[in-house]
């Protein structure tokens, strides 16, 4: 009997449309800023493997989302738990974890709109049935006989601006200059290339001050536990602010700076100049590198 009833059961939901047809993306939704599967998504899942909607005999491809609401931090964190929630329940269905080529999550989904009720369908994990496909590979172009080119004109450019060095003759040791102008991808220790002026700066300011030895501390924005640091994507760890620190370390070591002369340190939001962060603008106050003087 109680048998039959688990079959009516998941024969209503199909009769009803709430089960997904066979197709190669099944969607799955969560509840607002929650990275675990609720009941319904897990009888969801349930019901797609009694049909045989999610075969044990294919790749999978797992990808997680979250709405606008939070940072894109956190909200890269969030889609990540949830894509490892998933992967998590469809082993439990059977699945095997070599299926399972790829697990990733992509953080918010962008849109024009604001509000507090963020966007229900951008939480979810979307899961790919058969694995990503492919990119075609591209046929190889004929080759055309070059025309003959113009002798090229001489091209005389003009020479970039004296870097400026940072004035440290007014301060202290153990106290930090803040370099403003550093900016990095969300959830990226990689730098952009628009810091290049700040960070040419730095280096000119060691290489002209040859006893001068720094420690180069990393801060981060958006988070409310301070016993961790962020998230880097690129790495898959929690050493966001650490890696961020590290990265402008190995600019200056790649650009002949004596390692000796520096260290670094990510402090993640333990120490935020605005508090509590109500703004972008307290935001990017928050998300900065420092430079703290150590010996002159």
């Amino acid at each position: 009997m109680k048998k039959l009833i688990i079959i009516a059961a998941l024969t209503g939901m199909v009769n009803t449309g709430w089960a997904q047809k066979a197709t190669d993306t099944v969607k799955v939704y969560f509840d607002l800023a929650v990275p675990k599967l609720n009941s319904k998504a897990m009888a969801y899942l349930d019901s797609l493997a009694y049909y045989d909607q999610l075969p044990v005999n294919k790749k999978y491809g797992i990808v997680g989302y979250a709405d606008y609401l939070g940072s894109e931090e956190s909200n890269i964190v969030l889609s990540e738990k949830r894509a490892a929630s998933v992967q998590e329940y469809l082993q439990g269905l059977g699945i095997k974890q070599e299926l399972i080529e790829t697990v990733i999550g992509k953080g918010e989904v962008s849109r024009d709109m604001a509000g507090n009720e963020g966007y229900p369908t951008d939480r979810r994990v979307d899961i790919i049935i058969g694995g990503f496909k492919e990119k075609p590979k591209p046929q190889p172009k004929p080759v055309v006989p070059p025309k003959p080119q113009p002798a090229p004109k001489v091209v005389v450019k003009t020479p970039p601006p004296t870097a400026q060095k940072i004035d440290i003759s007014k301060v202290a040791k153990n106290e930090t200059i803040r370099l403003d102008k550093i900016f990095f991808l969300p959830g990226s220790h990689k730098i952009r290339e628009e810091s290049e002026e700040p960070l040419f700066n730095l280096y000119t300011t060691m290489k002209f001050n040859p006893t001068l030895k720094i420690k180069i501390e990393g801060h981060i924005c958006c988070l409310t536990n301070t016993n961790t640091d962020g998230y880097d994507y690129d790495e898959r760890e929690y050493g966001l602010s650490n890696n961020r620190a590290k990265a402008v370390y190995e600019y200056l070591v790649g650009k002949g700076i004596d390692s000796s002369r520096m260290s670094y340190e990510g402090f993640g939001i333990k120490n935020p100049l605005k508090w509590p962060e109500r703004s972008l603008a307290d935001e990017n106050m928050n998300r900065r590198v420092e430079i703290r003087i150590i010996d002159k």
